[in-house]
């Protein structure tokens, strides 16, 4: 059994390495459980299959059909993307065109795109972020914090963004980031230097939360920043091969007395007992 991640009071020892001046997110499974409106597909794609009836040159497959040959196509290629551990970001338009095509069906790049949108704004219908999440968030930046989020997302961007102002996210984070719109995912530094380059804080001055080792935890403490790993969503085990976090906390708010023993940690002596 690996030993545990390191307790919070040692975290606040660490402030030495840059008074903390922001916190940064990942998206989904950190700030709100990320799960798809399966029946919300269904309608959507009866949707789709009115659009498509006009382009139509043999008879439209059900709408379950559609859910297969495009939404779990996409999962499944995306899973396996991440698991040869690629960087490099997907383009979700160029995979609904690709699927899209496997139905018989060969479309112009807006109508592809407008197809996308729809099924998004279906899938993403009932994400809720718990209210105590975003009371975090308001704590955070009544103390002063700059906040930004940080997600890898093969999604269209103002979709993301669509669904962080409908959830209450955006209006209370200075920067969102999505690995769709510059092309790498985490653990990417680039993906990480992107938002503290917005917000103007130095990697070893922000904390980064996040519901996973590999892409959170050790991509975020490669750049020097302070990295803690959430269960709330997921229970991610801890693996030394890979990283370990500075900090295991079991629900978002709990973020909240961890930034505040760090604080007074720059403003005194340690407190190690």
């Amino acid at each position: 059994m690996s030993a545990g991640p390191p307790a919070a009071r040692e975290l606040a020892g660490r402030s030495g390495d840059g008074e903390l001046r922001a916190v940064v997110f990942d998206y989904g499974h950190t700030l709100l459980d990320f799960a798809v409106a399966e029946d919300r597909m269904l309608e959507a794609y009866e949707r789709v299959r009115e659009m498509l009836a006009a382009e139509a040159a043999q008879e439209l497959p059900g709408a379950e059909a559609f859910v297969e040959a495009l939404t779990r196509r996409i999962a499944q290629e995306v899973s396996e993307s991440y698991a040869r551990r690629e960087l490099e970001e997907l383009d979700v338009v160029d995979m609904f065109d690709l699927g899209l095509q496997t139905l018989g069906f060969r479309l112009s790049r807006d109508m592809v795109r407008a197809i996308t949108e729809i099924e998004h704004r279906a899938m993403a219908s009932r994400l809720e972020v718990p209210e105590a999440n975003l009371d975090t968030l308001r704590e955070l930046r009544a103390m002063g914090l700059k906040l930004g989020v940080v997600s890898n997302a093969h999604f269209l961007p103002e979709m993301m963004r669509e669904d962080l102002r409908r959830v209450g996210i955006a209006d209370l984070v200075d920067d969102m980031v999505f690995s769709a719109e510059i092309g790498v995912r985490k653990p990417h530094p680039a993906i990480f230097l992107k938002v503290l380059e917005t917000i103007s804080v130095p990697p070893a001055s922000a904390l980064f939360v996040g519901d996973r080792l590999r892409d959170d935890v050790s991509g975020a403490k490669a750049l020097g920043m302070r990295g803690v790993l959430t269960h709330e969503f997921r229970q991610e085990e801890i693996d030394p091969d890979i990283a370990v976090p500075d900090a295991v906390i079991r629900r978002l708010p709990e973020v909240v007395p961890l930034v505040r023993r760090l604080a007074g940690a720059a403003t005194g002596p340690s407190r190690e007992g």
